[in-house]
């Protein structure tokens, strides 16, 4: 046997099976979009900038914070205390974070699916949620013309959609879920929009 080669294998073998590999996880701010009306057009506007906090090792997370096209990327120190996520005030440079971000929070609510702040409320999902829960749509309905029409896939709105003339998107109302179960029967785990 060659011990020159199996020493060294060896010795490669411990120490990548003793090294902890540590899986990133990522915690987007759920954006609050919503349609803006100026110069006589609607347009998509952000009422809060993107935000992210980003699990990079066991001891330091990246928060970001983008306006628009703009950003600025912060790594800062943590620690968990049973579900309570506690960031460091200043970040591994030393420095004080809530000087130029009035609404920074450090402390925040914890789960797998999602991180909620403390301060201001703002709730964070995981991608893993977030990718799960856009592969699944629940779907909803659409009551047109005194009728119930299940919309599950983009196929089918364009098919339903299709059969409204002039279309305009502000005569969808949304029904209360009970009043949609009694009319219609529909379950009241869906949306029903009924167009006016």
């Amino acid at each position: 046997m060659n011990y020159k080669i199996i020493f060294p294998l060896l010795t490669l073998i411990g120490f990548l099976t003793s090294c902890n590999s540590y899986k990133i996880k990522v915690y987007s701010l759920s954006r609050n979009i919503e349609y803006v009306e100026t110069n006589g057009k609607e347009r998509l506007y952000a009422k809060s900038p993107n935000k992210s906090i980003i699990f990079i090792s066991d001891s330091t997370v990246n928060y970001s914070k983008i306006y628009g096209h703009l950003g600025a990327v912060t790594t800062i120190k943590y620690k968990i205390s049973n579900d309570t996520l506690i960031l460091g005030t200043k970040d591994i440079y030393g420095k004080n974070l809530t000087d130029n971000n009035p609404d920074f929070s450090n402390i925040y609510l914890v789960n797998n699916d999602s991180i909620t702040s403390l301060k201001n409320d703002e709730k964070y999902f995981s991608t893993d949620y977030l990718k799960s829960s856009s592969e699944k749509p629940k779907g909803f309905y659409i009551i047109y013309k005194n009728k119930a029409y299940r919309i599950k896939s983009q196929r089918s709105a364009d098919r339903i959609l299709g059969k409204i003339e002039n279309m305009d998107s502000k005569r969808f109302i949304e029904l209360d879920k009970d009043i949609a179960k009694q009319r219609y029967g529909i379950n009241k785990k869906y949306k029903t929009l009924e167009y006016k």
